[in-house]
């Protein structure tokens, strides 16, 4: 589908007085982009089958009505301009995740999905990621970026990126997994949260050292940044790229300025075959009794099974 300037259809619409244009003529649903009667940015949807009941928040006015035609009108309006990027962000993702469907039904529901993920986000709208999610998200996209894109489409890559997903391990492919793992470089160990992260042969545990440093490192790089050079290698693959910023949300991150004063540095990984006799806690080794589990492991100790990076 072809790329919506949803800001400038918000500021078109102000200057011709409430004017709705419709988003893509060639879109199954029926999107329009305007301004509302209460002056505020708002993407309407129009269909025939009642839409599920929304709710609205203290960021996005929700409401639902029928029209004179008997179809159904869900109006999102945004309530403070100030957040206009980011609606603008939720705009085009509810859009284009519904652009591939075969009925009404069906784009309804996936719209209506990907917006819960979003009103979760707006939720929590002023919590910013801490510096290890930062840190977390710094060691999995550059082993995306430097590992797997070296030898996946970018798409193949994000579809096996399953951490955001609620995965029990970062990266899963077919024939191995990635779990990694993102700390300070004077740190010994590294947490495995649950019994089932490492529960499984075949894969690999990576550490990166990831470190906070300030803007005048010369090897430092913002976290802004570095998210946007992410972004900028996806460039020619539009379908990784919205899987990509489904992700994102996903994780809670949106562009802020904040993450462009927040610096950090990155070393090379080590990698740690996972075999079956690597030290573990897993439900097949520990008591019936417990059934959930975090622990510390000594890199010092799992040196052994360290390998070659080049084990893709």
């Amino acid at each position: 589908m072809r790329k919506i300037d949803y800001k400038q259809k918000w500021e078109e619409s102000r200057q011709q007085l409430e004017t709705f244009q419709r988003v893509d003529p060639d879109h199954p649903l029926s999107f329009f982009v305007g301004i509302d009667e209460f002056g505020r940015d708002e993407l309407l949807l129009i269909t025939v089958q009642e839409p599920e009941e929304l709710k609205s928040s203290r960021a996005l006015d929700i409401r639902k009505n029928t029209r004179k035609d008997g179809k159904w009108a869900t109006q999102i309006s945004l309530e403070d301009r100030e957040n206009e990027d980011i609606f603008a962000k939720l705009c085009s993702d509810l859009v284009e995740s519904s652009f591939e469907v075969t009925s009404e039904k069906e784009g309804l529901s996936k719209a209506t999905d990907r917006f819960i993920h979003w009103q979760k986000l707006f939720a929590n709208l002023h919590n910013d990621l801490s510096e290890s999610e930062m840190k977390g998200l710094i060691g999995e996209l550059t082993f995306a970026s430097e590992k797997l894109a070296a030898k996946l489409q970018w798409n193949k890559v994000i579809d096996a990126w399953l951490g955001p997903d609620g995965a029990d391990r970062d990266f899963i492919l077919p024939e191995n997994w990635y779990e990694i793992k993102a700390t300070s470089t004077g740190k010994d160990t590294v947490e495995i949260s649950s019994l089932d992260q490492l529960n499984a042969d075949g894969g690999y545990l990576v550490r990166y050292a990831v470190d906070k440093t300030s803007s005048e490192d010369p090897s430092g790089f913002s976290f802004f940044d570095f998210i946007a050079g992410i972004r900028k290698k996806m460039e020619t693959d539009p379908v990784a790229k919205m899987k990509f910023e489904k992700k994102l949300v996903n994780v809670g991150y949106i562009d802020k300025d904040v993450y462009k004063n927040s610096y950090f540095t990155i070393s090379d990984p080590v990698f740690y075959k996972v075999s079956d006799n690597f030290p573990r806690l897993t439900p097949e080794n520990v008591p019936v009794q417990i059934v959930k589990a975090s622990y510390e492991i000594s890199l010092a100790s799992i040196a052994k099974w360290r390998v070659n990076s080049e084990v893709l």
